[in-house]
């Protein structure tokens, strides 16, 4: 994508940040490298909280240490946690630390913006206002870069999480999915694990007695983890030893992994409450593959409200309070790149 689209200032770059995360970023800072000229990966992580500043900025230099290309970095804070005018630059400490730290690796930073809900201005100006003027949001999505993007059909949410309908389905829904899972605990799951491999490669909605099937198998945790390494590894029989495919070292397939995402919001829609965890996890999970950590977030909190207790979502929760970013995220050779 990067090479084929040109950012000729900030505005364009800030307009270029929401299509490659997928969402608007929100008290996030975004790093994306330059290879000469050109945009290269793209990082978003929380801003800081508990780090010290050094810390940070070393934690942020070794996941962008992936990117062996990079010549510089660009940076843009997202907060509205900014203070008064006469203060200095919200997280000017991490900031200066990340100067640092990217000097020191010959990857300087080339330029920075602050990104609130009302404005945006230069990041690293530190003289008076008259140096650093406010610019109005429009500005950047009435970018000509904004607009090529989405003339190419690229799209994305203006919040990182996503909401869900409450479910309408039939009544006896609840009651065909637990006599689907007793079914499945005396004849196995191997049935469900074909509808699900079908259901990857096929177009169409699935058929309801086949949704309700998966909606079972994904119930059952040791059927359920298949489910999931099998979007990344078709061949994988067992779930046993997935750990290095559950923390993002192998890559996929992403118009795989877009497309269990596309059934997954499917099923949820076909899930009553109560249901929908194992399916909110597989999202939040690929989006964490993805490097859309806000996202996966979001997805972890309303798995662990459908269903108290989840243990998944809450073992991926701990993960994503590591900062751990996946690795084929931090590799711009298997980083996920959305469809234009």
């Amino acid at each position: 994508m990067t090479d084929s689209v040109r950012a000729s200032g900030p505005a364009d770059v800030l307009s270029f940040v929401p299509h490659a995360l997928g969402s608007v970023p929100r008290e996030s800072f975004v790093l994306i490298t330059l290879h000469g000229t050109r945009l290269g990966a793209t990082l978003r992580i929380d801003t800081p909280l508990a780090p010290t500043p050094a810390m940070f900025a070393r934690t942020v230099a070794d996941y962008l240490a992936a990117d062996t290309a990079a010549t510089s970095v660009l940076l843009a804070v997202y907060t509205d946690v900014t203070g008064a005018p006469e203060l200095p630059r919200p997280f000017h400490e991490h900031v200066e630390a990340l100067i640092e730290v990217f000097d020191a690796a010959g990857t300087p930073l080339k330029d920075g913006w602050l990104v609130t809900s009302t404005h945006w201005q230069n990041l690293l100006c530190d003289g008076v206002d008259a140096c650093c003027p406010a610019y109005p949001l429009e500005a950047i999505t009435d970018s000509a870069l904004n607009a090529e993007m989405v003339y190419r059909g690229s799209t994305y949410n203006q919040d990182a999480g996503a909401t869900y309908a409450p479910f309408t389905g039939p009544a006896d829904t609840e009651e065909t999915i637990i006599a689907s899972i007793a079914t499945q605990m005396i004849t196995g799951t191997d049935h469900a694990s074909a509808l699900w491999a079908n259901a990857l490669r096929t177009t169409g909605q699935i058929p309801e007695q086949d949704r309700i099937e998966l909606l079972a198998t994904l119930q059952i945790p040791a059927a359920r983890d298949l489910l999931l390494c099998n979007i990344i590894d078709p061949e994988r029989t067992t779930p046993e030893g997935a750990g290095d495919l559950l923390m993002g070292k192998i890559a996929p397939d992403w118009t795989r992994v877009d497309k269990a995402q596309e059934r997954a919001r499917e099923l949820i829609n076909a899930a009553p409450g109560g249901y929908r965890a194992p399916l909110l996890t597989m999202i939040g999970w690929t989006d964490y593959l993805k490097g859309r950590a806000s996202s996966a977030a979001n997805h972890f909190t309303q798995a662990t409200a459908d269903s108290p207790g989840f243990r998944l979502a809450e073992l991926l929760t701990g993960v994503m309070n590591l900062g751990t970013v996946a690795d084929i995220a931090m590799n711009p050779a298997t980083a996920y790149k959305p469809k234009r």
